[in-house]
């Protein structure tokens, strides 16, 4: 298969198996010399892969490591899975996200893909949900426009909230969100100007 940078100013240095770069990764592991450059191996995503190259969630295993040169930034490595003919990330995943008093630790860590990752989102979902979630046991929506997802009224309702709080500097006492996921739309109601709507998106699978 031929690698493509995914993203937008990365370059491809070079390609190697999880073997070839993981052993020699730790939290006072010396900078290693890998296709002419040095990269830092102390990286804790690197600690998360060694301990477990499958997501957490779906099983899916990292299966190749491509050094990879962001513009302005040091070569790092980056995990994929080849997946349908497609490079699917994987991603160090907080399993109690930081913004929830989760720490930087090895054991707060988990291997995630990149699309069970953000579907999980800021929440220290249990991976039962997120596997009846990725069964289609659960529908999952997502608020057109925010990128951020929910599965229930109340899900959709505090994304819409937040969003809003941080957009008009509204109290929080000073609005209502009525969701309506059979319109596939969410409305903001407020004394102080025009109601604000939103439109859901309905996924069945992720």
């Amino acid at each position: 298969m031929k690698y493509q940078a995914r993203q937008k100013g990365y370059k491809i240095l070079g390609v190697l198996k999880p073997e070839d770069v993981l052993p020699f990764t730790g939290p006072d592991a010396p900078k290693k010399t890998f296709f002419n450059h040095k990269v830092k191996m102390t990286s804790l995503r690197y600690q998360t892969f060694k301990r477990n190259l499958r997501c957490a969630c779906c099983g899916i295993e990292g299966t190749v490591m491509l050094l990879e040169l962001p513009k302005g930034i040091v070569p790092h490595f980056n995990l994929y899975t080849e997946r349908e003919g497609e490079l699917v990330q994987m991603t160090k995943d907080h399993k109690t996200p930081k913004s929830r008093g989760g720490k930087d630790f090895i054991n707060n860590m988990q291997t995630l893909c990149c699309r069970r990752n953000e579907l999980k989102g800021n929440y220290a979902s249990k991976l039962k949900r997120l596997r009846e979630i990725q069964d289609g046991v659960q529908i999952v929506y997502t608020v057109v426009g925010l990128e951020s997802f929910a599965t229930s009224d109340r899900g959709i309702a505090e994304i819409v909230r937040k969003y809003v709080i941080g957009l008009y500097q509204w109290d929080e006492d000073s609005f209502e969100v009525r969701v309506n996921t059979e319109l596939k739309i969410v409305q903001v109601i407020s004394g102080i100007g025009e109601p604000v709507e939103f439109t859901i998106k309905a996924i069945q699978r992720v």
